[in-house]
């Protein structure tokens, strides 16, 4: 859940983001147009990176496309500028957006579909979904049995109630042999330099990156 604090006056976070995920109805022949129509549209919205994935694998009569936008303002104040609204009633946001059957468009009359999200805090995180890292000698590592131990970070989050400019990562980590995560900062963790695919199939490494033996993570989706 997202709080309001960036309205305050001199709350601009370092570290803003917006993300987006679309599916247009196109052929990969468009690609490289849809490409270029996406970060035009959205460079007065701030610093825009367009990342074409291809067709979508489910829907492989859809191009999917991934956008990264750092604003020229609050991550919130650019949802809210694309169209995304607030829900009031249970927080965060009505992030989607679907064709509707009269009609509509959303940056292009080719997308079918998007997804959004904001990120803001007073760094990038460190990690992301994938990453295996070594868990460091903490009270709170040592209460949870993982001081020495190697697990594979799943989300960054932080806690939504902090001012923005104050907020740090915590992360919720996958334990082999474990079916529930478990949470920890980010000073907590040192990085292996290794990845694994979390999500779908995925792989236990060893202590050398090596792959133990395949693992069915799907019930994580």
């Amino acid at each position: 859940m997202t709080t309001r604090h960036h309205d305050l006056p001199g709350a601009l976070a370092p570290y803003r983001l917006v993300w987006l995920a679309l599916w247009a109805e196109a052929t990969p022949q468009q690609e490289a147009e849809l490409t270029e129509h996406f970060r035009a549209a959205l460079e007065r919205h701030g610093t825009v990176m367009v990342h074409a994935r291809g067709p979508f694998q489910r829907t492989p009569e859809m191009l999917h496309f991934d956008i990264d936008i750092t604003p020229n303002g609050s991550a919130p104040d650019c949802l809210q500028a694309l169209g995304f609204t607030r829900d009031e009633e249970f927080g965060g946001w009505n992030d989607e957006w679907e064709r509707p059957v009269h009609g509509g468009v959303f940056l292009h009359s080719a997308v079918y579909g998007a997804q959004a999200g904001e990120r803001e805090a007073a760094a990038a995180p460190r990690f992301e979904t994938g990453d295996v890292v070594r868990v460091s000698d903490s009270a709170e590592a040592r209460r949870l049995g993982l001081a020495g131990t190697e697990v594979i970070v799943g989300h960054p989050d932080y806690d939504g109630d902090t001012v923005p400019a104050h907020r740090t990562w915590h992360y919720d980590v996958h334990v082999d042999g474990q079916d529930e995560t478990e949470s920890l900062h980010e000073a907590d963790l040192q990085p292996t330099g290794r990845r694994v695919q979390l999500y779908g199939n995925r792989i236990t490494v060893g202590p050398d990156g090596s792959p133990i033996q395949p693992a069915d993570r799907s019930k994580d989706l």
